[in-house]
């Protein structure tokens, strides 16, 4: 451990070497190598994401758990690390559950970097202008680093693209697209999605290898994200002898659009082997839907997030032919982000898009953890203290 201005701060220090130096124990954690294989499902990874993951495992003291809190609650904070880089986290909405992980990621991110000595953070709260005046603000405050959850889109290339002329750091996670990556800002970090859509169909033929009909359901009508997926999923079931997609349907990624789509579905057919879909706490309509037609849960459902709650729905449902699947709530595309944008600052070469690994994992009953919101997403990097504390 290291002392700034009266706060420990880690180093990369294992648990052994801390004993060793008779320093005090912090929270236990796993290493980068166990959070790499359990999110990724590889520690195959780049130079980014090999540092992004050894900053996440290093220990969290309650001195610094506290200021993250801090950070977390008043939206900037100075670290006390004397460091003199500024970072900043522009969200394009941050007024739900994931997304206030997400800045957590970043902050508890940020403060293992000694050089930054302040966090600034901002929600557009939806509004493309407010966005817009957001990335102003950043630019001439001059801060260092941008780390930014694109959410309009294009509508954002102008002032990111001024942002990076002015010599700022900007990079964007999660998919979203505004300019050119490489060129209007340092990279794009996200999942590969048509491989995603993909393995969709192979985990539910995992759960069940004699699954025939299948049906999808998408997010708000025409949204790429779904789109993408679907489209691949489609591609995957053209290869297996007898399968279909018998039904896709919207459901604006909510547990009321999705109990009316799933509800839907059961109107007009008699049995359906297993789901596919993007919002593991929207499904939780669906269970409703089941529940509510008097159906038995008896099916498989391939998720890309993993939002606890339907975990706990499995789990009260004790149902052995109920299987959940899951991919990665990805929360921890906001460490990746701050990481790459750490890296390129000082001097590193970043490709213009990294590609997150990931890998379907079937959940358990026991990953359903009552003391935490049911919206957390069990592949978080942020330990369940700091998350207690959030949402106490």
């Amino acid at each position: 451990m290291t002392q700034h201005n009266g706060l420990t701060w880690p180093i990369r220090l294992t648990a052994l070497t801390v004993m060793t130096l008779g320093l005090p124990m912090v929270a236990a954690a796993q290493s980068a190598e166990e959070m790499m294989s359990s999110r990724l499902g590889t520690t195959d990874v780049g130079p980014v994401f090999q540092e992004a993951f050894e900053h996440a495992a290093m220990p969290v003291s309650e001195e610094i758990r506290a200021k993250a809190i801090q950070c977390w609650n008043d939206n900037q904070c100075d670290t006390g690390t004397g460091g003199e880089l500024t970072v900043a986290y522009a969200d394009g909405f941050g007024e739900n559950v994931w997304r206030q992980v997400t800045k957590m990621e970043f902050i508890m991110q940020a403060l293992t970097y000694p050089e930054v000595g302040k966090i600034v953070y901002t929600s557009a709260r939806g509004d493309a202008a407010k966005a817009l005046s957001d990335f102003r603000a950043y630019i001439a405050q001059g801060v260092d680093v941008i780390v930014t959850f694109a959410d309009h889109g294009e509508a954002l290339a102008p002032s990111i693209r001024e942002a990076t002329e002015s010599g700022i750091t900007v990079i964007l996670h999660n998919g979203t697209v505004a300019g050119t990556p490489g060129e209007d800002y340092v990279t794009n970090i996200s999942e590969n999605i048509c491989e995603l859509g993909k393995e969709f169909i192979r985990a539910v033929r995992t759960g069940n290898p004699e699954a025939k009909a299948i049906a999808a359901l998408g997010g708000t009508p025409g949204n790429p994200l779904s789109a993408t997926w679907q489209g691949c999923a489609a591609e995957e079931v053209a290869t297996l002898d007898g399968v279909e997609i018998i039904a896709t349907e919207d459901t604006n990624w909510t547990q009321e659009g999705t109990f009316s789509a799933v509800s839907a579905i059961l109107s007009r057919f008699d049995k359906i082997d297993g789901y596919i879909y993007d919002y593991a706490d929207g499904f939780r309509g669906g269970v409703r839907a089941y529940e509510s037609a008097n159906k038995p849960l008896d099916f498989t459902v391939a998720l890309r997030t993993d939002e606890q709650g339907l975990f706990c729905d499995m789990k009260a449902a004790g149902n052995p032919n109920f299987k959940v699947f899951y991919s990665s709530g990805q929360n921890y595309q906001a460490r990746l982000a701050l990481t790459a944008g750490m890296m390129a600052h000082g001097g590193a070469e970043i490709p213009a898009n990294l590609d997150v690994p990931f890998s379907m994992k079937q959940a358990t009953v026991d990953q359903c953890d009552p003391s935490l919101p049911d919206e957390v997403s069990v592949s978080t990097l942020v330990d369940p203290d700091t998350l207690r504390a959030m949402f106490k």
